[in-house]
């Protein structure tokens, strides 16, 4: 719609809430609590992690879908963090964490600073796996079905962690979303990438918003992180 006058504002705005109030939501959004109890840089990084994990653990059990061939829980979900380095270490983190007997991820990093020929494999990889238009769209996949026979446990997690890249022009449906928050514009993207594809509405949250970002936790007592 064009708005030809500041009179024509109100309306135009009402119109769009009356459009939107006859959506049902398909994102539901939580906060997770995640007060800092450490003085050390490292141990609350650790903590802040550890959080991010059992909100993945929390929102997999919530909305995995069940690969009837080996009656495994699936589900593709999304990290998003604030800064690439973050965003590694966050990767390097869940590879080496405990998951249980039961649990077995699969984690991508992906970033703007990734080498570009790996970036470009990623890009087409995410985009094949994640385009959920379709019944069981992402199991059917070669690649996840094999890791899917490969593996022994019961709940197969696939996570990509990703920074800001994720949040403009990918057109990926992904299960749930853990999200380290920016401003609140970067929060309405990246849940965009949750049941993109798919008119589910869900029983539970599919979106875990952290209650800090991780700067604001390392960082609180020397000087403000949002300023723009």
């Amino acid at each position: 719609s064009v708005i030809k006058s500041k009179s024509q504002l109100p309306q135009f705005i009402q119109k769009r809430i009356n459009h939107l109030n006859k959506q049902l939501p398909k994102r539901k959004a939580t906060i997770i609590a995640c007060n800092k109890t450490e003085d050390n840089p490292g141990s609350i990084k650790t903590a802040y992690f550890s959080c991010i994990q059992q909100a993945v653990i929390e929102k997999h059990q919530q909305h995995f879908i069940t690969d009837l061939k080996t009656e495994k829980q699936v589900s593709f979900g999304v990290v998003r963090m604030a800064n690439i380095v973050p965003c590694v270490a966050l990767t390097e983190f869940l590879i080496n964490a405990e998951w249980g007997e039961d649990t077995e991820i699969r984690v991508m990093a992906y970033h703007s600073q990734q080498v570009m020929l790996l970036r470009s494999e990623q890009e087409a990889h995410l985009d094949q796996i994640l385009k959920r238009n379709k019944p069981n769209g992402g199991i059917e996949n070669k690649l996840i079905k094999l890791y899917l026979e490969q593996s022994s446990a019961k709940n197969m997690i696939f996570i990509v962690v990703a920074t800001p890249v994720e949040e403009v022009g990918r057109d990926h449906d992904f299960d749930w979303a853990v999200v380290e928050p920016s401003s609140f514009r970067s929060i309405i993207q990246l849940a965009g990438r949750v049941l993109r594809h798919r008119e589910d509405m869900p029983e539970h949250p599919n979106i875990a918003i952290m209650q800090y970002n991780l700067k604001a936790l390392l960082h609180a007592k020397e000087k403000p992180v949002y300023t723009q």
